[in-house]
């Protein structure tokens, strides 16, 4: 039927799911949610944590499973999307107008042009940085906005600013990864991201920001969210290991390792706000779907054990973020 890819109706649909899949699915509002949604996006995209065991290539599903629950978890998924989306844009937006004031105050106030190779760590592998650069010129070539065809027109170059504002985030990361010392130095310190010995943690800046980059394209993409990894990439950080030793023995990257990271790059009020409202989604989704599916999406989310949440929200900043430091980092 449905595997082998021919048209049903929606009352088709949900016949092949109450008799073959055994997934309750019936009524008015349970065909509205599959006409709206769509029964590819719903049952393929979010059946995997309902499913208890697997017979001779046959899933089976915890009994008392519905198409409601299907449809809960992916509106947890798009809740969270949504919620994700808003604060990763708010920082990426932010570490841009940062970096492009401190790239020009530690040039000389400008007077080395982001273009050149003096304005950047000649130590680090000089290919890699004009690679960088030549990204930057593309991206700026390719942009529409009046402001970049204005400067291009009138001025025959485009200031740091403009630059920062118009590349892609991942060449923006490159930018600051390739940038003197002092300039990743001030962007690390004033979000207190510094290793277990006090020093700035460029890695773990540079890693971060990655996985927001990451986090973001699949937002913005409409992908789901919730079962997000990077394999073999987790950077422990100071947060994490308050939460339990277990954290320490992950490899991958997950939607944990994104909360944890708004830890540095929110202030305190925005974090709280930010993480009040995960635990929310998290208590709705509990409540709603069975407690074994419940455990799967908390496990794919990378958290152990969800208070959790509140605890990573209620542990104090290591360092409060001020922003008039900024020019005398």
């Amino acid at each position: 039927m449905l595997n082998d890819k021919r048209f049903l109706t929606h009352n088709q649909q949900m016949k092949y799911l109450r008799t073959d899949k055994n997934i309750i699915c019936k009524g008015s509002k349970d065909k509205e949610v599959l006409s709206r949604i769509g029964y590819f996006n719903l049952v393929n995209g979010y059946k995997e944590p309902f499913i208890a065991s697997e017979v001779n290539g046959v899933h089976i599903y915890y009994t008392g499973t519905r198409i409601m629950d299907l449809y809960n978890l992916k509106k947890f998924d798009d809740d969270l999307r949504l919620l994700l989306f808003k604060y990763i844009t708010q920082v990426e937006e932010e570490v841009r107008t940062i970096t492009a004031y401190k790239f020009d105050d530690e040039n000389k106030r400008g007077k080395i042009a982001w273009y050149e190779l003096d304005a950047y760590d000649t130590s680090k592998n000089i290919s890699m940085i004009v690679k960088a650069i030549s990204h930057a010129f593309s991206e700026i070539d390719r942009a529409k906005q009046d402001y970049v065809r204005h400067y291009m027109e009138h001025h025959a170059f485009v200031p740091t600013w403009i630059m920062i504002k118009v590349i892609h985030f991942s060449t923006l990361i490159d930018i600051i990864d390739y940038s003197k010392p002092s300039i990743k130095r001030a962007i690390a310190s004033l979000y207190g991201i510094f290793n277990s010995r006090g020093f700035p943690d460029y890695k773990l800046l540079i890693a971060s920001l990655h996985w927001l980059r990451t986090v973001r394209n699949s937002c913005a993409h409409n992908e789901r969210i919730f079962t997000i990894k990077h394999i073999n990439s987790r950077v422990n950080t100071n947060y994490m290991n308050v939460l339990a030793p277990s954290y320490a023995k992950e490899r991958s990257r997950k939607i944990i390792d994104l909360l944890v990271y708004m830890k540095y790059y929110l202030p305190e009020d925005e974090y709280y706000t930010l993480m009040t409202n995960v635990d929310l989604l998290l208590s709705g989704l509990r409540s709603t779907i069975h407690s074994q599916a419940f455990d799967r999406v908390r496990t794919a989310l990378g958290i152990k054990d969800i208070n959790h949440i509140s605890l990573l929200r209620d542990i104090p900043k290591t360092a409060p973020i001020i922003y008039s430091n900024i020019s005398r980092l």
